[in-house]
C-alpha cells in the first residue's frame, strides 16, 4: 500500500501492505470523506469507479487527507490527484482518511473492447454501439468492460449495492461475464435509498430488475432504441422488496401492489431532483405497471438531463 499526506510531494510515498474491502463485508453507512472522482461528487464511505488500463482517474480531496492505494501510480496536478490505473484488468483499492472519516474507492480496471471490430469478449456477446446520440459525452462508445467473473458478484460497489446486482441477464452461467456501472448511478441510488427509508419505506437495498444491458441483449429482448441508458451502465429498473416476495412492496399503503406504488417512488425521485442533494445527477425516471412477466417497477438513470415519460 502506498500512502501520502497531502500536500506532501507524492514522490515521497512509501509502500505498506493493505487489506482490501472484503467482498461481503458490511460497510458502514455514515458519511465518508467528501471527494470528487472523475466529476462525480460523493461523501459515501464506499464508491466505485472504472477506468481503462493506464488511464488516469482524477480526484479532488481535502488537502490534509491521507491516501493509501493497493496498486497503480499517484501524481498531482494543480488541485487534483491523478491515480493511474494498473496495466492489467482487475481491481485496485484506495483508502482516503480525513479527520476521522474514511472512504474506500474501488478502481475497476476494464477489459478493452473495440466497437465495430469486436462482437464479443471471450465468447460473451456485446454487439455494436451506435454513434453517440447528438454527440453527447454521456453517450460515448465504451472502450472496455468490467469483468464480473474476475471480481465477484458479491463485491460491494457502494454501501448498499453489490456488483452482481447490475449484471446483464444474457447467457446465464457464461464465464466470463462483462458489464458497465457508473459512479453517478451509485450515488443516486444510495441517495434515493436513504430518502426511501426516511419516508418509512424500509429497504436495505433496491431490487435491480435490470441494470446493464449489452447492445446484443437489448436488441434480443425487442428494444429498438440504440441509446438506452442501460447500455452505458447508468440506468437501473428498480423496486423495493424488503419482504422478499419478488415484487414491489405496498408503498402507498392501499393494500394493493400496482403502478401507484411505482408512481410513489418516482414522486420521491422528483422531490430529490428539486432539492438537488450532494452528487445528484439529473436524469430519466418513469413508473411502469405490472404485466405477465413482472410487477411494477421504476426506471431511473443519470443521463445528464431531465426526462420523464
Amino acid at each position: 500500500m502506498k500512502f501520502i499526506f497531502l500536500p506532501w510531494i507524492i514522490a515521497s510515498a512509501e509502500l505498506h501492505p493493505v487489506q482490501p474491502v472484503d467482498k461481503t463485508e458490511t460497510v458502514k453507512t455514515g458519511a465518508g470523506v467528501e471527494i470528487t472522482v472523475n466529476g462525480t461528487r460523493s461523501a459515501l464511505p464506499l464508491i466505485s469507479v472504472s477506468a481503462m488500463p493506464r488511464e488516469e482517474v482524477r480526484l479532488a480531496i481535502p488537502e490534509d487527507a491521507r491516501i493509501e492505494i493497493s496498486d497503480g501510480k499517484l501524481s498531482r496536478d494543480a488541485a487534483e490527484i491523478a491515480w493511474t490505473a494498473p496495466e492489467a484488468p482487475g481491481m485496485a483499492d484506495m483508502k482516503i482518511s480525513h479527520r476521522g472519516a474514511e472512504t474506500r474507492l474501488n478502481l475497476l480496471v476494464l477489459t478493452p473492447f473495440e466497437n465495430g471490430v469486436d462482437d464479443s469478449l471471450n465468447g460473451y456477446r456485446i454487439g455494436m454501439y451506435a454513434r453517440p446520440l447528438r454527440d453527447l459525452p454521456s453517450y460515448a462508445v465504451p472502450k472496455g468492460f468490467i469483468d464480473l467473473t474476475a471480481m465477484s458478484e458479491d463485491l460491494r460497489v457502494s454501501p448498499n449495492f453489490q456488483l452482481g446486482q447490475f449484471r446483464c441477464k444474457q447467457q446465464p452461467g457464461h464465464e466470463p461475464t462483462y458489464l458497465l456501472m457508473q459512479p453517478d448511478m451509485l450515488v443516486k441510488l444510495e441517495t434515493l435509498l436513504a430518502a426511501a427509508n426516511e419516508k418509512g419505506w424500509e429497504a436495505d437495498t433496491f431490487f435491480v430488475m435490470s441494470g446493464y444491458r449489452t447492445p446484443f441483449y437489448n436488441a434480443a429482448i425487442g428494444n429498438t432504441t440504440t441509446s438506452s441508458r442501460h447500455l452505458y451502465g447508468d440506468a437501473a429498473d428498480i423496486y423495493i422488496d424488503q419482504d422478499r416476495d419478488g415484487q414491489m412492496d405496498d408503498l402507498d399503503g392501499n393494500g394493493r401492489i400496482d403502478k401507484e406504488d411505482a408512481r410513489a417512488l418516482v414522486k420521491l425521485i422528483d422531490e430529490l431532483a428539486a432539492e438537488q442533494p450532494e452528487g445528484w445527477v439529473v436524469g430519466g425516471a418513469s413508473a411502469y405497471g405490472s404485466n405477465a412477466a413482472h410487477g411494477p417497477f421504476v426506471h431511473v438513470d443519470t443521463r445528464g438531463y431531465s426526462a420523464r415519460w
